[in-house]
């Protein structure tokens, strides 16, 4: 028996044969021929890869057909394409000149502050793959299951997962994953078990064994293979428990959100943009406190496209809140398709299409628009400058419009120590990212797992009071965001602290829900 603890990225838990997902390793018995060869060589790769993208992309729908949509646009990117170009005329093969083109544009989003752009370098080595096993002459057969297993994988693929029948996945177990990489996306939204960063080897070691994938309490979880039949019996005890629990409604999810002593407070959840417009809220959700919009950066979406989505998403809200974050390319930094946006937008720091499509969408709904990364009144007063711009633009065009409620996400200590002076200067909401702000002001910017961990920390507590007396103060609601499965244990806190809404992601809204109706606010 074999015992190994990771993190848990999704709950639950499972009993089962284990599959591996193995990607091998690529290079043997290469040939290199001249440039122009290996070149053609390249181009022609290129287009069966496409192609392949395209079939996965007609059976896949929103988050997950957008990463196909985004690998499709890597391989025609033209940094990206002369990066390979140049390597292979300098006499490398084909094969090699994608692989150090990975090693760079993987590196980069490596190198990104945002946890969620740095997991998509995973979509880089996908796509990167895909390319080299094609001119290396290798099967692209995805794993055929024959029967429901536990996956495991050094570091899961967009594309492992796309191709599979999903009724045959029990759960997820990965040597790297992080929380917020697609698997443990794609695993939460499916109501799987995940276990991520188990560790080097234990994904072959467990490969081909029975193994129980525990999730189901706390923040860590335990993947055992070939466990002893006390384990067994354990494992099914739990899961039996979690079956009847799973066919009974959770009564919770329809009482009020108030406290032990009668406090009143909001449940927000949070989504991205490429959600299916027409999904309901969850679980009691009062509305949507953050909708990410990193696939307007990824996908370029044009303005009428962002439009015809906000606008159902606003529609099929029922009045409820909608909070748009929206893309900045400060909070975008070093991306690999950085620079080319850059030159794009000319220096602006928003995206034009983008805010003009959420102005075109306000009168649709209840629309809330947040700047993340505003480190004080300089860059509000920036991006202000550039709404008006917006403005201007549709009133001369004659399109019908409506600015909604604009604020601010407050990520950074600055903005903080001045939210008051935010407030002053126009800002119309405030939202507390209480992951972001505590990588920022622990210097935990690389390592979000950690800062999962302190979200709870003195310092940071005392940046959130600030923000609630000096939003209190001048009447501008304030709530907290960036709340996972991983941190809701850490977050009744700052209900003490003065802070009534909560944005969570979906698989949390109950937890926390329980969490808060635990709490007792007049022993204060």
């Amino acid at each position: 028996m074999y015992t190994f603890t990771g993190v848990s990225a999704s709950p639950g838990i499972v009993m089962g044969p284990v599959e591996q997902i193995d990607h091998g390793t690529a290079g043997l018995h290469r040939i290199v021929c001249d440039p122009f060869r290996e070149r053609a060589l390249y181009d022609v790769a290129v287009v069966l890869a496409k192609d392949e993208l395209r079939r996965l992309s007609q059976r896949a729908k929103g988050p997950d057909a957008d990463i196909l949509l985004f690998q499709i646009a890597l391989l025609e990117d033209e940094s990206f394409t002369n990066e390979i170009g140049d390597y292979i005329a300098a006499g490398a093969g084909g094969a090699a000149a994608v692989e150090r083109a990975e090693q760079i544009f993987a590196g980069r989003l490596n190198n990104v502050d945002d946890e969620y752009i740095r997991e998509r370098s995973v979509d880089v080595c996908d796509v990167c793959r895909r390319v080299v096993d094609i001119l290396d002459g290798r099967p692209r057969r995805r794993l055929h299951l024959k029967r429901p297993s536990i996956l495991v994988a050094d570091r899961f693929f967009p594309s492992d997962l796309f191709s599979l029948d999903r009724r045959m996945i029990l759960g997820l177990a990965s040597n790297q994953d992080s929380t917020v990489s697609h698997a443990a996306i794609m695993a939460r939204s499916m109501g799987l078990p995940a276990v991520v960063q188990l560790g080097d080897g234990v994904a072959a070691l467990a490969a081909g064994h029975l193994a129980i994938l525990d999730a189901s309490v706390g923040d860590t979880g335990t993947f055992i293979v070939q466990p002893s039949g006390t384990h067994m019996a354990e494992a099914d005890c739990k899961i039996a428990q979690s079956r009847l629990h799973g066919r009974t409604p959770d009564p919770v999810a329809a009482l009020p959100c108030l406290t032990k002593d009668g406090t009143a407070f909001r449940l927000l959840t949070a989504t991205n943009a490429t959600s299916d417009p027409e999904e309901p809220l969850t679980q009691g959700a009062a509305g949507i406190g953050l909708l990410r919009t990193e696939s307007v950066l990824l996908d370029d979406l044009p303005e009428e496209t962002q439009f015809s989505t906000l606008r159902e998403k606003l529609q099929n809200s029922d009045g409820a809140m909608v909070a748009v974050r929206t893309c900045d390319t400060n909070a975008d930094d070093n991306s690999p398709w950085t620079a080319e946006m850059a030159k794009r937008l000319h220096g602006h720091r928003l995206f034009f299409p983008q805010i003009k499509a959420l102005l075109r969408a306000a009168p649709y709904g209840d629309l809330r628009v947040l700047f993340p990364m505003i480190a004080g009144v300089e860059d509000w007063e920036s991006c202000m400058r550039e709404v008006e711009v917006c403005r201007t633009q549709l009133r001369n065009a004659g399109v019908e419009m409506q600015s909604p409620p604009f604020g601010c996400i407050v990520d950074m200590p600055s903005a903080a120590l001045l939210a008051g002076e935010l407030i002053d200067h126009g800002v119309q909401m405030l939202a507390i990212d209480i992951e972001d702000l505590t990588r920022y002001t622990m210097g935990l910017v690389q390592d979000s797992d950690e800062a999962v961990n302190r979200v709870d920390n003195p310092a940071v507590q005392r940046l959130v009071k600030e923000v609630v007396e000096q939003a209190r103060a001048r009447g501008v609601e304030v709530y907290l965001c960036g709340i996972t499965v991983a941190s809701i244990a850490r977050i009744p806190v700052y209900l003490h602290l003065g802070i009534r809404a909560f944005s969570v992601e979906p698989a949390a809204l109950l937890p926390l829900k329980k969490l808060l109706m635990a709490e007792d606010l007049r022993k204060e």
